[in-house]
């Protein structure tokens, strides 16, 4: 018999096909970008230079223009307290009270106590006080304090000694002022009995003269050198002696 036919080799198991290449993973988020530098401070403008007494009437600068964003700072040492209200600062159009301008800011010890009463007017409101009665602050005796007043469009903050004691929002409505006067203190309310330096103003639109030097209260300025002698002047000539008179003629003969 013939041998068997061999059965045929089974066909190949095909290949596994390749794994599908993997997702790249997404690239990681853009960091956000860095917030905006703050707008650059305005520039500050001395007032004053040495250390003076508060004195009515007592004005430091005239005529300059203020911007919607302003501050105002000083230092001052309180003394004896008065019946009456302090007077100390007051910046304003002209005026006393109480149109938009005329109290940008002002700032008063209440009667009898060293009591701060800080007043920073707006359109809506040109006698607004930055204080509610809780938060004003009192000052001590003989002590030396810094106190400043920022005002922005929408916003007025007074600090002492670098720490915010008021805060109070505006309508954000101001308008640049013009023809503006600084008073320490002014020609209505009698002085507080303080001491005041480095007097300093920002968000002028045009900068004051510089300040003549102001000595300290307790000293008096050097006096002016003398003059040196001069030689009278030379007397004038004496005037001529008159002529003497002619002599009468003779009388007639008789």
């Amino acid at each position: 018999p013939m041998p068997p036919t061999p059965s045929p080799p089974p066909p190949p198991t095909p290949s596994p096909p390749p794994p599908p290449p993997p997702t790249p993973s997404p690239p990681p988020p853009m960091p956000p970008p860095p917030p905006p530098p703050p707008p650059p401070r305005a520039p500050a403008v001395p007032l004053t230079s040495g250390t003076f007494k508060l004195s009515r009437s007592n004005e430091l600068a005239t005529g300059l223009t203020l911007s919607t964003s302003y501050s105002l700072s000083f230092t001052i040492t309180p003394n004896m307290t008065q019946a009456g209200w302090g007077q100390i600062a007051h910046v304003t159009t002209g005026g006393n009270c109480c149109g938009y301008g005329q109290r940008s800011p002002a700032i008063w010890f209440f009667p009898n106590t060293r009591t701060l009463y800080v007043v920073d007017g707006h359109p809506s409101n040109g006698n607004d006080e930055v204080c509610s009665g809780s938060e004003r602050p009192t000052l001590e005796k003989d002590i030396t304090y810094l106190i400043e007043v920022v005002s922005h469009p929408d916003s007025t903050t007074l600090l002492v000694d670098g720490v915010t004691r008021c805060h109070e929002a505006r309508d954000g409505d101001r308008e640049v002022l013009h023809d503006v006067k600084v008073y320490f203190s002014d020609p209505w309310y009698s002085p507080a009995d303080a001491e005041v330096s480095d007097v300093i103003m920002t968000g002028l639109l045009d900068s004051p003269s510089p300040p003549p030097p102001r000595w300290p209260a307790s000293f008096e300025p050097p006096p002016s050198p003398p003059r040196p002698p001069s030689s009278p002047p030379p007397r004038p000539p004496p005037p001529p002696s008159p002529l003497p008179p002619p002599p009468r003629p003779p009388p007639p003969p008789s």
